[in-house]
């Protein structure tokens, strides 16, 4: 099944955080697959919370999801913190997890996963949000942030006369999601 990774697009809160380059927007130090752009908790027991790229995926059926974090100690011990997966439209939260390191480098953690229920649209899709908490009063340097969203294309099922399936709405006026065979085959 095909894939789709959503990063920080903007930012919705953020606590006591410096950025490594001294720059003014927040969401850009932790969406750019670059270690060279981080953000640190000045004091202990910040959050922040992000909105998350829109995507364009009509008539999709959204499977499930994991969440990344690329994160390292801030060199004062065990950076410990806590990352949630929310759903705004549906007013919920889709994943808690905690996670630590003491790593002084940077790494990948499965920050949340999850399946998506029955019905999740696009527009919920579109609402996601990732707020990030550090904990036990600690400090910890973040990198990145992504979520990986495994999806069904909609329309038709197969590739048709070479068009891709996703691409294909209709069939001689007839709605794709009522099509169950073309031409004898399923």
């Amino acid at each position: 099944m095909p894939t789709v990774t959503i990063r920080p697009n903007s930012t919705v809160a953020v606590g006591n955080f410096s950025n490594s380059t001294g720059g003014a927007i927040f969401h850009n130090f932790i969406n750019d697959s670059n270690d060279a752009t981080s953000t640190v908790n000045l004091s202990v027991n910040q959050e922040f919370t992000v909105d998350l790229d829109n995507v364009s995926l009509s008539g999709a059926t959204f499977n499930s999801f994991t969440v990344t974090v690329r994160a390292k100690s801030s060199g004062k011990g065990t950076a410990e913190w806590n990352s949630r997966l929310l759903d705004t439209v549906g007013a919920s939260t889709l994943s808690s997890t905690n996670l630590s390191t003491s790593s002084a480098s940077f790494s990948d953690f499965t920050a949340g996963s999850g399946s998506f229920s029955a019905g999740f649209s696009e527009t919920a899709v579109n609402g996601l949000q990732i707020r990030i908490a550090t904990i036990n009063n600690t400090q910890c340097v973040f990198a990145e942030v992504s979520v990986e969203i495994d999806y069904t294309p909609g329309g038709y099922g197969q590739n048709v006369n070479t068009v891709a399936a996703a691409n294909i709405g209709k069939v001689n006026t007839v709605a794709a999601a009522d099509i169950g065979k073309v031409n004898s085959v399923d």
